[in-house]
């Protein structure tokens, strides 16, 4: 049998068409991401202290919707939930095109992110659907390529824009760009989805969702190798804001270099992780999904330790290629066992349970990090959090060691 491969993976006219929608509403949202930037940073003048604030804020509302929206994904159709959430983000745009209020930005911004855990809980329960079991992890490997293009192409469209037509147009391109969305997903047509029907009676409703809640954190909490990879997961954020937070003040005490070579530096990090991406979608079948996340968590690790030892950019350049491919490793494997270990009825409730637990790391590590920094030099910090990782990357592993059998049910 054929292995699969990216161009068989867009074949599928289903993948292409929820591919297609992705890619398009994703780059609005990064628009919109550099417009508050812009916005908070120098029309506002908002001090790091505030923005760190209202980021925190903001991750810690997405990690209380999140488990809310992946149960009601469940009893739905994903594909019906992402129509509906994209025709509400788009609304939500328009009033802030036509009701241009500084003082509406932020809530607004902040109500469409609650309805995009729901958009995003009912992705990634549907993306299994349309393909087959042997092509999802190429099929996440093209998501997570496609946002990384995302994020690379968005930041120079947005600088253009807002310096020509100001941040107003940023939102309206995103709301187009929802409708677009909307779009595409009602033209898909999945082979099946996997959703509880709807038979307990009105009064009963609250009682069950709370039950669903439940029965997917038991499905968590007995799943040994679950908890492990999101442990990993939730010590790497706190290491990636480390990094993305104070890597100008390394790039400018420890390599004693200037901006230009801070943009060289995120350049090869995101070179590294594209070409990790494809070589994860090209080659990771060779190897167990768990031994391929540990090893990339224990090299980040590594990297965390030895990037203090570089005093001159090419290493950095270097040390942070490698790195970036390290992540693409980590993530993409990561993605893929969550939606191979997780029974189809469940998918909505665990992937809202996972990402509420992605977001509160990134609520955490943002108000954690500026206290350990105060504490600790900058490299004192780096070479903690790489020992920090390759130390819980060996307990989880012995901890894992026998997991539990998950419930089919």
């Amino acid at each position: 049998m054929r292995r699969p491969g990216f161009s068989s993976v867009f074949r599928n006219r289903s993948f292409r068409t929820l591919w297609l929608a992705q890619a398009v509403s994703g780059m609005g949202s990064w628009l919109v991401m550099f417009a508050l930037l812009n916005l908070g940073g120098f029309r506002f003048r908002l001090s790091a202290g505030a923005l760190g604030g209202m980021a925190a804020l903001f991750f810690l509302t997405l990690a209380l919707i999140f488990p809310l929206a992946g149960t009601f994904v469940d009893r739905a159709s994903p594909r019906r939930v992402m129509i509906v959430a994209d025709g509400l983000r788009a609304g939500l745009m328009a009033l802030l095109w036509f009701a241009w209020e500084p003082s509406l930005v932020y809530p607004v911004v902040l109500l469409a992110g609650c309805i995009a855990c729901f958009f995003l809980s009912a992705q990634m329960t549907l993306l299994p659907s349309v393909v087959e079991r042997e092509e999802l992890l190429v099929a996440n490997a093209v998501s997570v390529q496609t946002q990384h293009v995302n994020g690379i192409l968005a930041p120079l469209l947005a600088g253009a824009l807002i310096a020509r037509l100001g941040e107003r147009l940023c939102f309206a391109l995103n709301g187009l760009s929802f409708l677009f969305s909307a779009l595409c997903l009602s033209r898909l047509a999945p082979r099946h989805e996997v959703h509880i029907a709807r038979t307990e009676r009105r009064s009963d409703r609250l009682r069950v969702f709370t039950r669903d809640l439940r029965s997917a954190l038991g499905l968590f909490l007995r799943d040994r190798l679950l908890i492990s990879v999101m442990g990993l997961a939730m010590l790497l954020i706190a290491a990636a804001s480390a990094v993305n937070v104070f890597g100008v003040i390394y790039v400018r005490d420890i390599l004693r270099a200037g901006p230009h070579a801070f943009g060289s530096l995120l350049c090869a990090l995101g070179a590294g992780m594209a070409i990790g991406i494809w070589l994860v979608g090209r080659y990771a079948h060779l190897v167990p999904r768990i031994v391929l996340i540990r090893a990339s968590a224990a090299a980040i690790g590594l990297g965390l330790i030895s990037v203090t030892w570089f005093t001159r950019v090419l290493d950095a350049l270097i040390g942070a290629f490698l790195m970036g491919m390290a992540a693409a490793a980590f993530l993409i494997p990561v993605q893929t066992l969550v939606q191979e270990r997780t029974p189809a009825q469940f998918l909505g409730r665990m992937s809202g349970l996972l990402w509420s637990l992605v977001f509160a790391a990134q609520a955490l590590s943002i108000m954690l990090v500026g206290g350990l920094a105060s504490v600790l030099t900058l490299p004192s910090l780096y070479r903690v959090l790489g020992m920090g990782l390759l130390v819980f990357t060996g307990l989880t592993a012995l901890y894992a060691q026998r997991p539990r059998r998950l419930a089919s049910t």
